[in-house]
């Protein structure tokens, strides 16, 4: 008896990954100031290194 192919992987988009990534470390970093009692800070987000694209999605959020 044969065995049936494996199934292909299916191919993301690099911005399809970025965005899958962002928005776990959204909920992540929500969580965490949340946990802390604080508002999330755009400005530290900054000073921390979190790009652009991540603070913009968190402004949105």
């Amino acid at each position: 008896m044969q065995k049936a192919p494996a199934p292909k992987l299916r191919q993301r988009s690099e911005n399809a990954i970025l965005d899958q990534a962002i928005q776990q470390l959204l909920s992540a970093t929500k969580a965490a100031a949340k946990k802390q009692g604080e508002p999330v800070d755009h400005a530290q987000l900054r000073k921390e290194g979190y790009s652009e694209r991540f603070i913009d999605k968190v402004e949105n959020a």
